[in-house]
């Protein structure tokens, strides 16, 4: 089996924490490992590294593939996409790519931010599946409801195919309360997880034809796939197939397909599922105090009850708080009933639209060489604390219209500054005039940690001239 994991998510119901610039799959919200690690993880015993692929926003690529580094995923297995099209596009370019190399694969589809409890049983059911796909079935999971939950969309159970596998009768949207109710009831709907085993030429036929507006362009968009340029060589679309992926429709894989299909099978899977939609999911798959909180970090509460408390770095003090949900970032501090924790989305919808930054962007903001994080700012300077990894580099560069003062505070820098190239270690300081073409570079073997001023009246990444970068970004 081939693992097709789609981690093009942006995890708005989870901000500040999870943002468009640094989704949810990317994020420590469950377990040891990020959500994209721990989805990773689970396949191993099934899946081998070699056989994994994945699709990303083209903002992600880099951030993903160094949070795969330390398992050996191959770079030239990430797709990145130049806009989120939903999953049946998705899908179908990856079975384009990997049905060029193994005619008869078998393609596991699996969404990064999912949480399963039970990899066990996990294991064991897609094992089941690739079974039936080799018979020409599109396998879906389904999963034994717990409650009328009306956030998720359902599995009508039909007639047995063989060996506890069953025909779905009908996909249903997410429902009311009292069609949720009747479900549970009923003992015959699954909730659908988004989890779907099949060939890769099964689902191109069922593309083909249910979805030929996206089917006819598969072929010419697999054909403008290149490697991106610079260091980290992942997949990424030529100019011709960024305008041709961005113009089709962004249609589901079960709108597109499944619900149209006469090839879906359903298997019951019991695996402790949830998909994290929300910050008081939370309470299904994290540990609880004596109160019913769920407290991480740096966290004085008293006389609180079944509240979700999370700071990052500073001290959070709260007093007599019932059922609510208090998230603490650098800049952003997130507090809400619990029962409105759907609608952190909208929260975060208005945000962009009055112009916060805050609504995408994090304090730290990961970069192909490191990262940095805006500590402080005013309408003619920006402070920054800016972090370079062992052997990277930012791009030759130069601004217009600010000057930057840098201090090392530890490790030790290479400065090119015009034709002047410099050797910083702790303590040292430079200045970088304007229109100076500048490199700042980590050669050791520690990580690079400099505080920055940057002084003038434009002060964002707009002014940037990039003249040489490894990264491909000039």
């Amino acid at each position: 089996m081939y693992g097709v994991i789609l981690a093009g998510g942006s995890g708005t119901r989870f901000w500040p924490k999870s943002r468009e610039q640094s989704p949810k799959q990317l994020q420590k919200i469950v377990g040891d490992g990020t959500m994209l690690q721990n989805t990773v993880q689970r396949l191993l015993p099934l899946i081998s590294i070699e056989n994994i692929y994945l699709a990303t926003n083209h903002q992600q690529a880099v951030e993903t593939l160094r949070q795969l580094d330390s398992y050996g995923f191959i770079s030239d297995h990430l797709i990145a996409e130049p806009c989120s099209k939903n999953t049946a596009l998705a899908i179908g370019l990856m079975a384009k790519v990997i049905i060029r190399k193994y005619p008869d694969a078998v393609m596991g589809i699996f969404p990064a931010d999912h949480v399963v409890a039970n990899s066990e049983n996990l294991i064991k059911t897609l094992q089941k599946a690739e079974t039936l796909a080799q018979k020409g079935y599109l396998v879906t999971l389904g999963i034994p409801p717990t409650r009328p939950e009306t956030g998720f969309g359902y599995l009508q159970q039909g007639a047995e195919i063989e060996n506890e596998a069953y025909q779905v009768e009908r996909f249903v949207e997410k429902p009311d309360r009292p069609e949720a109710e009747q479900y549970l009831e009923d003992g015959n709907y699954f909730w659908n997880c988004g989890v779907f085993v099949w060939k890769a030429a099964t689902i191109l036929e069922e593309l083909q034809q249910h979805a030929g507006n996206i089917y006819s362009q598969l072929e010419t968009i697999a054909g403008c796939i290149q490697k991106a340029k610079g260091k980290s060589a992942y997949l990424e679309l030529n100019e011709t197939g960024r305008d041709l992926f961005s113009s089709l429709p962004s249609l589901s894989i079960d709108y597109a397909v499944m619900e149209n299909s006469s090839k879906v099978a359903l298997i019951p899977a019991n695996i402790g599922w949830n998909d994290v939609g929300a910050w008081n999911a939370l309470d299904e798959v994290s540990e609880k105090d004596s109160a019913g909180n769920i407290i991480s970090g740096n966290v004085l509460a008293q006389d609180c009850y079944n509240s979700i408390i999370q700071s990052e770095s500073r001290l959070i003090a709260v007093l007599g708080l019932n059922d609510t949900i208090v998230v603490d970032s650098p800049d952003a501090l997130l507090v809400c009933a619990k029962e409105r924790s759907q609608d952190v989305k909208k929260l975060v919808e208005s945000l962009n639209e009055n112009g916060h930054p805050e609504g995408k962007q994090p304090a730290t903001v990961n970069k192909p060489w490191g990262s940095y994080t805006i500590l402080d700012s005013g309408p003619s300077y920006v402070l920054k604390r800016i972090e370079v990894l062992p052997g990277e580099a930012l791009s030759l560069q130069s601004h217009q219209h600010r000057s930057e003062h840098w201090t090392v505070v530890s490790g030790s820098a290479e400065v090119v500054r015009d034709e002047e190239t410099f050797q910083l270690e702790s303590n040292d300081s430079i200045t970088i005039p304007k229109n100076a073409k500048h490199r700042l570079e980590n050669l050791g073997s520690d990580l690079l940690i400099i505080v920055e001023i940057q002084i003038g009246h434009l002060l964002d990444e707009s002014d940037i001239s990039r003249y040489e970068d490894r990264y491909g970004r000039c």
